[in-house]
């Protein structure tokens, strides 16, 4: 069942829990995904992020994960990540997907506004939700990521005229987290996310959430984040899973076997998000709200 992120959002606001997010780079990360969400009886979020995955158009990826999803049990919400134009959300919406983000976090405050505002306006015209990013989440889940700013902090005295003027569903803010790797301890500021969730009825999303200690994602589910965002701490196991499960003698493994141990990793960690964020056996939740 595919729903709009933004309603999986409200209602796992409301309810004190958050959506995974995880990377549908491929038939068995987003198989794998989607069957952990099955068994657990869990709404999930499935992304294209085409800067992580550029070896995938979005033309092949996109019509197989709304395959995948259309066919499932749960509420599956598909989404293109992290979309730096026009031109490639409309192309996004073209193909079907109805939860795109603009990520024009990295532009001047009132060319984000601009810029955000425009793509709302288009979307909401097709019935596309729209995610925004405020603040600037640094870090990459690249290997060798281009330059680019430092991540900064959200300013929470900007979330009002920020939303007002763009219309945006949903909002991911900069608190501490950092996509890809965390290097060195991680300092989140749960402190900031209650303030910027007293602000705003607007769903609130955290990129970066992979490597975290488990302790912390009830905390920041308290204080306000409905949708976190997991890859790298996930799929840069996948390499030392497959050689452990397929054994370092068997130099010839037959691929069949290769897949159905990578949709087996996928499912398996995909579970331990759903537990760690609260959202397992809340997928009857959404029977009455599929968009």
């Amino acid at each position: 069942m595919i729903f709009k992120l933004s309603d999986l959002q409200r209602i796992a606001r409301k309810q004190k829990y958050a959506i995974p997010h995880v990377l549908g780079g491929n038939l068995e990360m987003t198989y794998g995904a989607i069957r952990a969400a099955e068994a657990l009886q869990s709404p999930i979020a499935i992304g294209v992020a085409p800067e992580v995955f550029a070896s995938i158009p979005m033309e092949i990826s996109f019509p197989m994960i709304l395959n995948i999803a259309s066919r499932a049990q749960v509420p599956v919400a598909v989404q293109l990540e992290h979309g730096k134009s026009y031109e490639q959300i409309a192309k996004a919406i073209k193909l079907g997907v109805n939860s795109v983000m603009f990520d024009g976090s990295a532009l001047p405050y009132n060319e984000n506004i601009t810029q955000t505002k425009k793509i709302a306006e288009m979307a909401h015209a097709f019935g596309v939700c729209v995610e925004a990013e405020l603040g600037y989440v640094g870090g990459s889940a690249l290997r060798t990521p281009a330059p680019g700013p430092a991540g900064y902090k959200t300013d929470p005295d900007l979330i009002p005229d920020f939303i007002a003027k763009t219309g945006v569903d949903g909002l991911a803010i900069s608190f501490g987290n950092v996509h890809g790797p965390y290097q060195g301890k991680p300092e989140i500021d749960l402190a900031l996310v209650e303030k910027v969730a007293s602000l705003t009825d607007v769903p609130l999303v955290m990129h970066g959430g992979s490597g975290l200690p488990d302790s912390i994602y009830g905390k920041i589910v308290a204080a306000g984040i409905s949708n976190i965002h997991f890859y790298s701490a996930v799929a840069m196991h996948a390499w030392g899973e497959l050689k452990r499960k397929i054994g370092e003698d068997d130099q010839y493994p037959p691929y069949h076997e290769v897949v159905a141990h990578s949709l087996k990793f996928f499912e398996d960690k995909t579970k331990r998000l759903i537990k760690l964020l609260g959202s397992k056996g809340k997928a009857g939740d959404f029977e009455k709200t599929s968009s």
